[in-house]
């Protein structure tokens, strides 16, 4: 079956919307950014809510073309690579990102705050990649 355009769309949308709130955020200076609680925990629940626009994208995808949606985010895009849809490396750096998110939600005191940071600063591109290559797939932009 062929994936949806617009659940696709509509996830991308999302995503990239959480993505710019996060550069926003990840682009302030360190004294800025620290000085503030809600700053951290801005980033924090965007950083949760872009990883789950991608999981989203992804068992969808899984559903569609794959006949089945994995049970866990990481396990989804293994999937994704494993159908050719991304790279090896962009599936192992969105497995560890769904890993962090799996964190942030369920063991959240566990984070320590300069990983948030560090996340949103060096890894959020890795989202806008993963939007290029489901795009090439599908043969559209998203």
């Amino acid at each position: 079956m062929k994936p949806d355009l617009h659940v696709l769309q509509a996830r991308a949308m999302s995503l990239r919307q959480n993505i710019e709130k996060i550069q926003k955020l990840a682009a302030l200076p360190d004294e800025q950014f620290w000085s503030n609680e809600l700053y951290i925990d801005s980033a924090k629940l965007h950083l949760i809510q872009a990883i789950e626009d991608v999981a989203s994208i992804c068992t969808h995808l899984m559903a569609r073309v794959g006949g089945v949606a994995p049970s866990a985010y990481p396990e989804c895009f293994a999937s994704l690579h494993q159908r050719g849809i991304i790279d090896e490396t962009l599936a192992q750096r969105l497995q560890a990102m769904a890993r962090f998110r799996n964190l942030l939600v369920h063991r959240y005191w566990q984070i320590d705050d300069r990983q948030v940071l560090r996340v949103a600063r060096e890894d959020i591109g890795d989202l806008d990649e993963f939007l290029r290559q489901v795009g090439a797939y599908i043969g559209e932009t998203l």
